[in-house]
């Protein structure tokens, strides 16, 4: 794969380096090669021998193996060597050696025999234990994601000075993209680099011509043998001035991996996960819009808050995986009746917006209203079940920029009006939807009321060593018991709490609550196990929150290192400045710093980098498809690996299915909660399970 300094293509020629061009290439190489002759040992190490094993090339004449490589590992080391005596190349495998500061590291290693004539067989290696170490410290959690989706060795070519073809290629070339060597020396890069970019490919290589000793990097599209286009990160090394290299050396390899989790994980941030329908922070987006063309033309946008009646009745009747698929068939039949332009999304569980622009009149809005419903009513084919449905819609109308979430939070009021009224009907919102939220107010002041009066409980739900089946924690779960209306659900007063600022003395309740039940379960003394605590954004938010920790871990006795904090991923919390300081400050007392629903949101990673988290907790939306959905077993696969180089434990929540728990297990995950292995209940039905591990 050749070039000319300008862009031009020209074959390749010369592909037979002396001693002295190989030496030179070597001295510029992280890889390690030695020499070894049978009974002798070590004759040569090349220079990188100080940087990868931390000793003088030198001081490495005349090792045996046995000295410096894993006993365990001695066998299969002298096996490969004869093999290549044989064959000519045997490889690559991975051993350990000893680095100098009597560390064991990971190695790469491929035995080569060089021909009739040579003495010894060449060993080279490349230590394969922290790849890209080198990147910035503030760049560091996204270079530790690359090295985890990069499994390829590195190819390098040497593209000389005059740019007539290419004088060196190695053999790795065929590893990593198909190609023979001698067939990667001749091809143009018109040939392989993507169309669409050539121009950035010419533009970088000139760049490296124009500048002895620079270095430029690139990534761009390649061609495989196998006719898919593969993404590569290159680097060009400028050392045309180095008589023995006398051109630019290239290094590549393939980043295609990490190039497809970041579009799954961007396309996740903006889209349902099972309906592929825009999820709520896409559709605020496309609402504001609405909204500005609304005020621009005199128009009216129209929201229509879509819930599914009893569709727990659904759910149990049939199972999780036909209800998903009624789900995904509701999507598209909502895709099919809307208008072009009008938006439809997918909030969470079964409700549904459409966001519906250019409205005229409210008899628009009826009308489209019942053709939802009326398409929503025919049955639908799961299986060979006959499913039917109604619906209940709430409809908010907007005539101007008025602010989307609260156009939102009116159609949504709107829909419980329209549940309350017998379900299978359309409500627009009015003075008796205000009125209904006039009711949640009363839930606002009952909520202060039950705080005061004992009403509320806590509910526990063991965390699991997926390795032992022992239990390392147990998360607080709050519910209410209403005076009048029974259990109350977290789902009914949470966000009413949250909205009204209650969410702060009901989370130091929970707080104290749950850590005086560590204390008596003996969590971080008699048991090594830790209590999770959600803590809302509300909390976190106040620069009090620190101080107020600090006294319930003091008045309740806990020990900091037994208790769990849990931040939620996908709440808005970025933009506080001094949260990062605030978080930190509560790591520093012991505690322990969990990020929930991680893969949800739309910065993980940003919240890795800036928050003092230890601790990853999986979405339940990602555990659903394992063991039959690729993409989520691809996911998580790579949370977990990126949990092992960040050093932090990865617990996955919602495991409903021996499916889904092998499959955690092959992956090697951490920790684990759900049904299957425990349901949330309160103290006393939990505590004999402290003690007594799962059979896995």
């Amino acid at each position: 794969m050749s070039t000319p300094p300008v862009g031009q293509d020209a074959p390749g020629a010369g592909l037979e380096p002396d001693a002295a061009f190989l030496t030179a290439l070597l001295r510029h190489s992280s890889d390690a090669a030695v020499v070894i002759a049978p009974g002798r040992g070590v004759i040569y190490a090349s220079p990188a021998i100080a940087d990868v094993l931390g000793v003088s090339p030198d001081s490495f004449i005349g090792r045996m193996a046995a000295d410096w490589v894993h006993p365990e590992d001695v066998p299969a080391v002298l096996a490969h060597r004869e093999a290549a005596s044989v064959t000519g190349h045997a490889g690559p495998i991975i051993i350990r050696g000893r680095h100098a500061d009597q560390t064991w590291r990971s190695f790469e290693a491929e035995w080569w025999q060089p021909g009739d004539g040579v003495e010894g067989t060449i060993l080279h290696f490349r230590d394969v234990s922290a790849r890209e170490e080198a990147r910035a410290a503030a760049d560091r959690s996204e270079a530790r994601l690359n090295a985890l989706l990069l499994e390829a060795a590195d190819v390098v070519f040497v593209l000389p000075r005059d740019g007539a073809g290419l004088t060196y290629v190695s053999p790795s070339v065929t590893r990593v993209m198909g190609w023979p060597a001698d067939q990667a020396a001749v091809m143009r890069w018109a040939e392989v680099i993507h169309p669409e970019h050539m121009p950035r490919w010419v533009e970088t290589v000139r760049a490296a011509y124009a500048t002895p000793r620079s270095s430029q990097r690139v990534e761009v599209r390649a061609l495989h043998r196998d006719g898919s286009w593969r993404w590569l990160d290159a680097t060009l090394l400028n050392r045309s001035d180095d008589p023995l290299i006398e051109g630019v050396i290239l290094h590549f390899h393939d980043v295609t991996a990490r190039h497809l989790a970041e579009q799954e994980l961007a396309r996740r941030a903006l889209h349902d996960d099972l309906t592929g329908l825009p999820n709520r922070a896409l559709l605020v987006d496309r609402l504001q819009n609405a909204l500005g063309r609304a005020a621009r033309d005199r128009l009216m946008v129209a929201v229509f808050y879509c819930d599914m009646d009893h569709f727990k009745h659904v759910n149990d009747s049939v199972g999780h995986r036909a209800a998903d698929e009624l789900l995904r068939e509701i999507a598209r039949r909502l895709g099919q009746v809307v208008r072009a332009g009008d938006t439809v999304a997918r909030l969470h569980g079964d409700e549904f917006v459409v966001c519906a622009d250019d409205i005229e009149s409210v008899d628009e809005v009826r009308v489209l209203g019942d053709r939802i419903r009326s398409e929503l009513a025919t049955p639908f084919l799961i299986g060979d079940r006959d499913l039917r449905i109604s619906v209940s819609i709430g409809v908010a109308i907007g005539a101007d920029a008025e602010d989307p979430e609260e156009l939102l939070e009116r159609a949504d009021a709107a829909m419980y009006v329209a549940k309350s009224n017998g379900r299978d009907r359309l409500a627009i919102y009015d003075q008796t939807v205000r009125d209904r939220e006039l009711s949640v107010l009363a839930i606002r002041n009952d909520l202060r009321r039950a705080v005061d009066e004992t009403e509320l409980r806590l509910h526990y739900q063991p965390v699991y060593d997926l390795r032992t089946g022992h239990v390392v924690g147990t998360e607080a779960l709050v519910r209410w018991m209403h005076p009048d209306h029974g259990i109350m659900p977290p789902s009914e007063f949470i966000p009413v709490a949250e909205d009204s600022g209650a969410i702060v003395e009901l989370g130091d309740w929970v707080l104290r609550t749950a850590a005086s039940q560590a204390v008596a379960w003996g969590f971080g003394t008699t048991r090594p196990a830790r209590m999770w605590v959600n803590v809302s954004p509300r909390q976190l938010v106040r620069p009090e929150i620190v101080d107020e920790f600090t006294a319930a871990i003091r008045e309740t006795g806990v020990v900091p290192e037994a208790l769990g904090l849990e931040v939620t991923e996908t709440a808005n919390i970025e933009s506080q400045p001094a949260l990062a300081a605030r978080l930190g400050r509560l790591r520093a007392l012991g505690c322990s710093i969990a990020i929930d629903d991680f893969g949800t949101g739309y910065s993980s990673l940003l919240y890795l980098r800036r928050y003092a988290a230890d601790t990853i907790k999986i979405d339940r939306s990602f555990i659903s498809g394992l063991g039959s959905t690729r993409d989520d077993s691809a996911i998580v696969t790579a949370v977990r690996l990126l949990g092992e180089m960040l050093e932090l434990e990865v617990v996955a929540e919602g495991v409903e299915t021996e499916e889904q728990l092998a499959a955690l297990r092959s992956v090697g995950c951490d920790h684990a909660s759900g049904y299957l292995l425990a349901m949330p209940a309160p103290a006393g039905e939990i505590e004999p399970l402290l003690d007594r591990p799962l059979s896995l």
